[in-house]
């Protein structure tokens, strides 16, 4: 009888995993490695805070929100330097949605920056603020919202979304008396492919005008058209390049001449750029599929962002070529992301230890609505013990879930019960996202620049009073 060979257990690799490995070694460095120096350069800007981000973790306990109000105002002013070096007529919008805490909304509109929001709670809060430019943007507005709008016209511009919004907005009008003010409003044009969610063909655009000027009371004066996750500003070029040429095109139609303002919308990256996990790469995920066990390395990689000035530099030179009627409109913009990353940091504390390299912490990624960590990399700061040297470390949560992860490594010479932790620069969609899910949300935490200070609760906020007549 013939004797099969027994293959010893450390030969027992599928061939999928082979196979998913050799891809991964062949194409890694085709993926951009994060560069040693721009982790070294973050990871020392975080631990210039580290006395003031252990002040606070010891005088108000954790998990917490820190808001960091000196970082906010230092890239407000720096968004609209940037643009106001290369452009006359330009102006700027935060987009709540980003960060919808009250704190942020009133420093950026304290630095003269208007409010972009998307809901008719987003424009309470604006109103409450008694902020004076706002734009109301997005889908699906209700018969509530609009009459919201109307019943603040001097202070909103409403950005329309479909034809459908255009004839409920001309009923509720003419409900109305003749009125002195007339609503200002937009109309956004579609721009990326797959975004039909959002505005109108832009070759519906001259009927549109044409429809919004026989509406007695609606000054339609402006276009808005957006992207989103901009790396460098190649997409909103093309798309001030498509509507230049639209309107070229049609000039002869005389419906342009009511236009004062083109809105380009936010989408522009924190110039640190983004930050990957192997898996998370391109090649990572297709690797993935193939095979679901695969363990990666620990190596980060990311993508490239234009600095601001790179942006502001060429969407206007690029406005300025379309030459008129285009040039001729102030131009328009919604930065979320981008003022609001670095605005907001979370400080943990380690309470329990399991094993060598497996830590929990005080707080949930319920505090970023989402498992934000599985999708990018973000580097965990041991504050207790730091260290510009990365180990690696289990870092979960205290939900009962497994995903429930902040990482896989830690930058510290060690981790340990008791330890204060920081993950940085998570003001941007995690705020707005966050979960009463298992266990309660975080407090805010202000830090002026002098003084820390417990924030009001937006939650506190609720009912402005603000009514419709």
């Amino acid at each position: 009888m013939t004797m099969m060979p027994v293959k010893p257990k450390n030969s027992r690799i599928s061939h999928a995993s082979r196979l998913t490995r050799a891809l991964f070694r062949a194409v890694r460095d085709r993926e951009k490695l994060l560069p040693r120096r721009i982790l070294t350069q973050h990871l020392k800007k975080i631990l210039e805070k580290r006395e003031i981000f252990l002040v606070s973790a010891s005088r108000y306990s954790t998990p917490q929100y820190f808001f960091d109000e000196p970082s906010l105002t230092q890239k407000t002013r720096q968004f609209l330097e940037a643009f106001s070096r290369h452009l006359d007529r330009c102006r700027v919008f935060y987009a709540m949605k980003s960060n919808s805490f009250i704190g942020i909304c009133r420093r950026v509109a304290a630095e003269g920056i208007g409010l972009d929001v998307s809901s008719g709670l987003e424009l309470s809060k604006a109103l409450a603020l008694d902020c004076k430019e706002i734009i109301f943007s997005g889908p699906g507005k209700t018969d509530e919202e609009l009459q919201l709008v109307v019943g603040h016209r001097s202070r909103v511009t409403l950005l329309m979304d479909s034809f459908g919004e255009l004839q409920r907005v001309s009923r509720i009008l003419k409900r109305l008396p003749i009125q002195k003010i007339p609503l200002r409003a937009g109309i956004r044009v579609q721009h990326q492919e797959g975004w039909s969610k959002f505005g109108i063909p832009l070759k519906d655009l001259g009927l549109f005008l044409k429809s919004s000027g026989e509406v007695d009371g609606l000054d339609l004066c402006g276009i808005q058209a957006h992207s989103s996750w901009n790396l460098d500003p190649g997409s909103q070029i093309e798309m001030i390049r498509r509507i230049g040429l639209h309107l070229h095109r049609n000039l002869l139609l005389g419906l342009w001449k009511s236009l004062k303002f083109l809105d380009i919308g936010g989408g522009f990256w924190p110039e640190q750029g983004e930050w990957l996990n192997a898996q998370n790469t391109l090649m990572g995920r297709f690797i993935q599929v193939l095979d679901p066990d695969f363990e990666f390395d620990s190596r980060h990689y990311y993508h490239k962002a234009c600095s601001i000035e790179d942006f502001a530099r060429e969407i206007a030179g690029a406005y300025s070529q379309q030459g008129p009627p285009l040039c001729d409109l102030e131009l328009w913009m919604e930065p979320g992301r981008w003022l609001s990353h670095s605005a907001m940091h979370i400080l943990l504390r380690v309470v329990d230890k399991k094993g060598e390299n497996t830590v929990i912490t005080d707080g949930g990624t319920h505090l970023l609505g989402w498992e934000r960590p599985l999708s990018e990399f973000i580097p965990v700061i041991n504050l207790t013990r730091p260290s510009l040297t990365e180990r690696r470390a289990k870092i979960f949560g205290s939900l009962c879930t497994p995903y429930d992860i902040w990482g896989y490594s830690v930058f510290g010479d060690d981790i340990r019960v008791g330890d204060v932790l920081v993950v940085p620069d998570q003001g941007a969609y995690t705020y707005s996202l966050r979960q009463s899910f298992i266990k309660p949300r975080a407090r805010v935490i202000r830090y002026d620049g002098k003084f820390l200070i417990e924030a009001e609760e937006e939650e506190r906020l609720k009912d402005f009073g603000i009514r419709v007549s």
